[in-house]
């Protein structure tokens, strides 16, 4: 049990404070605290500067003069929580479960894959060439960590990224892609009451547009079109002269969104009330994540890994997105939910399964030794 106090110990500590996705100085301060850890174990390790709307990546690796990597271990270092959750829900322990910010998604990944190279036996670290990236910008999208990752990706034969397990254990062979569209209706304001026909009510002109967008949805063949957010008028006595709508976009391939895309353009260039104009941007999105011939030979290695460890591998097919799709896009195979598992994912109930720890960490070690 050694090896899980240890591990503990450690998340205690990379979860003790705030590290939301812009709080650029909580995030910094996990990488240098994985820093610390990785230069202990002889790594070399570097900041990688995204700008200055992000905190510092963390790169690492065993093997610094190489321009290529047997594989690449990827986990996030920031959260969704807002400041002051650290102090409002401090670490803690309940039968068996750890309960703090971000001990799932996904800092319980980040600390796994270091004890997972920590204890790595030195023939098996001598023979590979092993990369790993912390960044710090997942939860709000990876905007600004998205092309580094995307660009040693192409260094890489493999990725495993440490998200959490599912709470039954399951890892993640694919997800589906996301794409965000943000639609802004522009019409003209006008008495509701005295000169209600003067106006060009950006309201219905939402109203009719969305209707239409919902029947894109094809969910048989993995795509869905979603309108989440509307916002529409000032007053309640004034036609509307603007509203906007948000939809979320899912697909199973890539090449789903470039036709969804059209449709959904060709949608916003319709008149739907005489003068009232549309502007139709896309907001976020990351690429899907197929399972692919490659990430089947990835997956039957996991498998057999998973194995050694003591337990037998579970997969599932994912609907939300993560850093994997830019590995898949880069042409290499992933998987994903590498991490030990727990539930509560973004909610106060967050909790990391402790009886995970040991297995996701030997399962992790056990893929580099048979490599």
């Amino acid at each position: 049990m050694a090896l899980v106090e240890d591990y503990i110990r450690d998340l205690k500590e990379i979860t003790s404070f705030d590290s939301g996705s812009r709080n650029i100085e909580g995030v910094a301060r996990a990488a240098s605290i994985m820093k610390r850890h990785y230069d202990s174990i002889g790594f070399a390790t570097k900041f990688v500067d995204l700008g200055p709307n992000a905190g510092p990546g963390l790169f690492a690796t065993n093997k610094p003069d190489a321009d290529h990597y047997d594989i690449l271990l990827n986990a996030h270092l920031d959260t969704v929580f807002p400041d002051g959750t650290a102090v409002k829900r401090p670490f803690r322990i309940e039968g068996d479960r750890i309960y703090a910010p971000g001990c799932m998604d996904c800092k319980g990944g980040v600390v796994a894959f270091f004890y997972a190279l920590k204890t790595l036996p030195s023939d098996v670290m001598n023979r590979l060439s092993i990369a790993v990236a912390c960044n710090p910008d997942e939860e709000s999208g990876s905007v600004y960590s998205h092309e580094w990752l995307s660009s040693l990706a192409k260094q890489c034969d493999r990725a495993l990224v440490g998200e959490p397990g599912r709470p039954d254990d399951s890892l993640i062979q694919s997800r589906k892609g996301i794409r965000g569209y943000v639609v802004k209706f522009h019409g003209k304001a006008s008495h509701a009451g005295n000169h209600p026909e003067e106006g060009r009510d950006a309201n219905i002109a939402l109203m009719k547009f969305t209707l239409e967008a919902y029947k894109l949805n094809d969910l048989a063949h993995g795509v869905s079109v979603s309108p989440t957010v509307m916002q529409g008028g000032s007053i309640r006595n004034a036609i509307s002269d603007a509203s906007e709508i948000y939809l979320d976009t899912r697909f199973l391939r890539d090449e789903q969104i470039e036709k969804l895309d059209r449709e959904l353009r060709e949608l916003a260039s319709r008149t739907w009330v005489d003068e009232v104009t549309a502007e139709l941007t896309i907001d976020h999105g990351r690429p899907a994540m197929p399972k692919t011939e490659k990430t089947e030979e990835l997956i039957r290695l996991v498998n057999q890994a998973a194995k050694m460890a003591g337990f037998d591998a579970k997969w599932v097919d994912a609907g939300g997105g993560s850093d994997a799709a830019y590995m898949a896009a880069a042409g290499i195979p992933a998987v994903d939910g590498c991490g030990p598992a727990g539930g509560g994912a973004h909610s106060p109930n967050e909790y990391l399964r402790i009886d995970t720890i040991e297995e996701r960490i030997t399962m992790i070690r056990n893929v580099l030794t048979l490599l």
